[in-house]
């Protein structure tokens, strides 16, 4: 990720110059009690590592996981969200080729979605009872007909592409389950003969809609307004990204002239120790706050506690930063985020950082993919998000997008990022802040690398504006527009 950048000053992001407003005071750097090994790292930051290398396995471990466990409504949810994404594909055909191919990275479907959904479908099939144990038999009789609609739905994308065949157990089952006049449909429709008996065991959605369109000599439906609405949404995350790498290109251009900073102090004027355990009490309490969130949603089946878990959760967080943090060294808590001297760094900075972050992100995820790693759909989409209620997924997103990511940004940008600069130079600090970014997330491997490198360019971001208000606002700008999307498509 950094191999072309081998020294401290040479990263894109990064300037080594000193910027035209003076920096607030460096503290002289205090002993870590962890000790230094011949290396220079210490025991901390191996613990750090140790951290990142159990999430980067566990992230390998999840696409199997995944399968297995599926969703509490697997067949009803990867039926939903295969069909969404194949009529995105199909919203992308329609276009011109210029504007197909500057979208295309920026939606979540492309060539090899059809694929995607056989895998899926036969995912959620296979592992269809697993962990479902039901109270009575018409709730076990529920599930084996959502079953035999993914089968349908699975035949039906295999008849289409001639592949019949494949889907022999498919359709074996569904014959045994008594769907014999589906069967001789997809059977005829396969082989181009003329389809009398009723296809509507494949659903009401894109699939449905396209065997039926191809049984009856039809020309193929068009897209919904889920999928233009999504692509709109593409196309102002495409126009973001855009306008900052011209931001980002003009700045590099003028040999990366300096910045008005804030307000922070890098290092920390805290101890490194001091840092750490604050965070590491934080995380405690606010596991502690969740774990009582998970019993109160599981007790009450109500989904209100989930609304602001985050804000609930990180409230801890915040006090632990005041009283351990910034009062003992005479500071606000608004010193620890940093305000810089205008708002023209803060938006151009923002659209930059922003641009950086998506193309590298996308770029190392989709790098991923295409060496195999996995990255399975039941960890794409939040189920919760696909079936609640339109309320309920606004003060959902709100929760995550303000205070979820203020608690992330001030714990890992705020206080770990400075704490290692004790210890570290920039681009080390970065990217093992990064790393236990990363980590924390449990994501797959593809999403855990664009998440390590997120958090790598925002620790750069404010080592050089000595401010946290352009890594809160890309992060936050980057929720916008995946919750945005995930609404309009899936929703």
């Amino acid at each position: 990720m950094i191999e072309r950048h081998r020294g401290e000053g040479e990263c894109a992001w990064y300037l080594a110059s000193t910027p035209s407003m003076p920096r607030p005071k460096e503290t002289v750097p205090v002993p870590s009690p962890f000790g230094r090994g011949p290396t220079g790292m210490s025991g901390a930051v191996t613990l750090g590592l140790g951290l990142a290398l159990l999430g980067l396995l566990f992230a390998l471990a999840l696409p199997e996981v995944g399968r297995a466990a599926a969703f509490e409504r697997a067949p009803e949810s990867v039926a939903r969200v295969y069909e969404r994404r194949l009529e995105l594909t199909a919203a992308l055909a329609e276009l011109p080729a210029w504007e197909h191919a500057v979208l295309a990275p920026f939606v979540p479907a492309g060539p090899h979605t059809t694929d995607e959904a056989l895998q899926s479908f036969l995912g959620v099939i296979e592992n269809g009872l697993v962990g479902f144990v039901p109270e009575d038999k018409p709730a076990i009789e529920q599930r084996e007909r959502e079953l035999d609609g993914l089968r349908a739905r699975r035949a039906a994308l295999l008849a289409g592409l001639g592949r019949l065949g494949e889907a022999q157990g498919d359709l074996d089952q569904l014959a045994r389950n008594g769907h014999t006049a589906f069967v001789a449909a997809a059977r005829a429709l396969a082989n181009g003969r003329a389809v009398s008996a009723d296809l509507g065991l494949a659903g009401d959605g894109w699939i449905g809609r396209v065997v039926r369109a191809r049984a009856d000599g039809q020309p193929a439906p068009t897209a919904g307004p889920s999928a233009w609405n999504t692509l709109k949404w593409a196309r102002g995350l495409a126009a973001g990204v855009g306008f900052g790498a011209l931001i980002l290109v003009a700045w590099l251009a003028r040999n990366r002239p300096d910045l008005d900073v804030g307000a922070i102090a890098i290092p920390s004027p805290w101890t490194p120790q001091t840092g750490f355990g604050v965070l590491v009490r934080a995380a405690f309490f606010g596991i502690l706050i969740l774990a009582v969130f998970e019993v109160l949603r599981e007790t009450t089946q109500a989904p209100t506690p989930l609304f602001f878990e985050a804000l609930a959760a990180s409230a801890p967080f915040y006090y632990l930063v005041r009283r351990h943090l910034a009062r003992p060294n005479r500071l606000e808590f608004i010193d620890v985020v940093g305000f810089p001297a205008t708002r023209a760094v803060v938006i151009l900075t923002t659209a930059g950082l922003f641009a950086l972050d998506q193309l590298g992100g996308r770029a190392l995820a989709n790098a991923a993919v295409a060496m195999g790693a996995a990255e399975p759909w039941t960890f794409q989409v939040d189920a919760t998000s696909l079936w609640t209620s339109d309320l309920a997924f606004v003060l959902s997103a709100v929760d995550a997008i303000v205070f979820g990511v203020l608690a992330r940004e001030i714990a890992f940008r705020g206080v770990l990022f400075p704490s290692l600069r004790h210890i570290h130079g920039p681009l080390h600090a970065a990217v093992l802040s990064g790393m236990l970014f990363s980590a924390m997330h449990m994501a797959s491997f593809p999403t855990m690398l664009s998440l390590a490198w997120t958090g790598f360019v925002c620790a750069l971001a404010v080592e050089r504006t000595r401010s946290l208000l352009p890594a809160i606002l890309c992060v936050m700008a980057s929720g916008v527009f995946e919750l945005g999307m995930f609404g309009a498509l899936y929703r």
